[in-house]
């Protein structure tokens, strides 16, 4: 919880401090952005167990000056496991602060994920505090719609661990 107090007090400094560079004459519309992205995925497991999974990962951003932005992820995976029978959903939260330098950017983001824990009984909280670089690719008229793709590096990661890997990628759309 001190690491999300801290992150909200550099959120609200960060806007107080670049406020008036941006300035309020621009509408709302040029400052917002969503977007997001998901996923499906089926195979069989390394032990011969198939399975399946999906997931959405919608985003609203707010531009406090033209390269910085803030803004919030949310995630929902499920993954099913038809041979035994098992199927669980992840899902979570995710601020994020990003800085663009033309068509890349840098991104750190804070996840909050509630999971079923190993023994599948009872969920937990995991957290993972992620940073890295993407690329975007602006296309329409306006150029508000971008496609993007970044790779983030969790640096709180330890195994054993929910997650297969520190490394997240994800390719995803934004307007």
């Amino acid at each position: 919880m001190k690491l999300m107090g801290l992150i909200l007090g550099i959120l609200i400094f960060c806007h107080v401090a670049t406020f008036a560079q941006f300035g309020t004459s621009r509408p709302i519309s040029d400052k917002v952005y969503v977007g997001g992205g998901g996923g499906f995925g089926a195979g069989t497991s390394a032990l011969g167990y198939r399975y399946t999974y999906y997931s959405i990962f919608p985003i609203v951003g707010y531009r406090i000056t033209p390269p910085f932005s803030v803004g919030t992820g949310l995630s929902y995976t499920h993954y099913g496991f038809p041979d035994q029978g098992v199927s669980y959903s992840q899902y979570g939260v995710s601020p994020f602060l990003r800085y663009n330098f033309n068509q890349l950017f840098f991104q750190s983001e804070y996840n909050i994920i509630n999971s079923p824990s190993f023994d599948n009984i009872e969920r937990r909280i995991y957290n993972r505090l992620l940073f890295g670089l993407g690329y975007s690719q602006p296309f329409g008229g306006r150029g508000r719609g971008a496609i993007n793709a970044m790779a983030l590096y969790d640096v709180l990661y330890k195994r054993p661990s929910v997650f297969n890997s520190p490394w997240v990628f994800r390719v995803f759309v934004s307007f």
